[in-house]
């Protein structure tokens, strides 16, 4: 039998060009949902960590936990990635699924979401109606459950489930990295000194705490460990270069030095784990962000 496609794939294109997760967490022009690689074997298993259902690859005395995007852990290269990493670092990494139905409202939603701006051109002027009314339809799910996974909820499954799980396995540091969604996870988990550095690629912090209504000054001022934040050309400027992020954290010393942000002009939102490598330009900033994210880990984490 085929493998399960991620939350958002049922029954497209691996990558449906101009697909977006128009959501409180992705500006509309970035890439949607990606099937993972073809071929792709996980080389990890799954396991439960007091009740958080966790995709677990590699081992060591570090310990990278990964934070999925809204369209749950296998989304595009996510699971790829943790492979990556786990080997060429020698660390135990860890993916936790923490939204309820596998991603931000469950698949049938998060489908019809990214359907609504579904740009093919080959698309008539009756389905599109029909994506357009489906996704209405979704909307209020969809929102419901991305308001229903505040940090107030997060934090807790991060702090009090996986990591005391992590730690069990023998994990003496640990870092965090987040595609996505993920990075505003990644940026909450950094204010605590169980957290030794922290990466986000195209992060969504800033445009999902306004969200949320939380205080993102307040957020980047609690951030206690180096940082990397890798952003795509359509990403917000508060976690740019310049932007509150990196001014914040260049007001504390050490911090500030060790922390990296750099923009990829070319490049849109969800890249490094769901854009086409088939695209030279994708290709060669997926391997340009791969060429900062290990050097980093493997400076902090290790």
């Amino acid at each position: 039998a085929a493998p399960p496609m991620p939350c958002g794939m049922s029954g497209r294109p691996a990558h449906t060009p101009e697909v977006a997760a128009s959501s409180p967490c992705c500006p509309p022009s970035g890439h949607g949902a990606a099937e993972p690689p073809e071929g792709f074997v996980p080389s990890g298993e799954m396991q439960s960590f007091d009740g958080i259902e966790c995709y677990v690859v590699g081992s060591g005395t570090s310990a990278l936990i990964v934070g999925h995007d809204i369209f749950g852990m296998k989304s595009g290269r996510t699971q790829a990635i943790c492979d990556e990493l786990a080997t060429t670092l020698g660390v135990l990494v860890v993916l936790p699924l923490f939204f309820e139905g596998g991603c931000c409202g469950g698949q049938e939603v998060t489908d019809a979401m990214c359907r609504v701006i579904d740009k093919d051109p080959g698309r008539t002027w009756g389905r599109w109606f029909s994506d357009w009314a489906t996704g209405l339809f979704n909307a209020p799910a969809f929102l419901r459950a991305m308001k229903a996974l505040p940090w107030a909820v997060a934090g807790p499954k991060l702090h009090d489930k996986v990591i005391p799980a992590v730690k069990q396995r023998g994990a003496e540091k640990i870092g965090v990295l987040g595609f996505c969604w993920g990075g505003w996870l990644a940026f909450h988990a950094s204010a605590s000194t169980d957290i030794c550095c922290a990466v986000g690629c195209h992060p969504s912090q800033a445009k999902l705490a306004d969200w949320l209504r939380e205080d993102f000054p307040a957020m980047c001022a609690a951030v206690r460990c180096p940082q990397m934040l890798l952003s795509a050309q359509d990403d917000q400027a508060e976690t740019k270069e310049g932007g509150i992020a990196e001014q914040t954290l260049k007001g504390k010393d050490q911090l500030g030095a060790e922390s990296v942000f750099k923009t990829f002009p070319d490049m849109k939102h969800g890249w490094v784990n769901r854009g086409n490598l088939e695209d030279p330009a994708v290709a060669r900033d997926y391997k340009e962000a791969m060429s900062m994210v290990i050097p980093f880990l493997r400076k902090h984490l290790l």
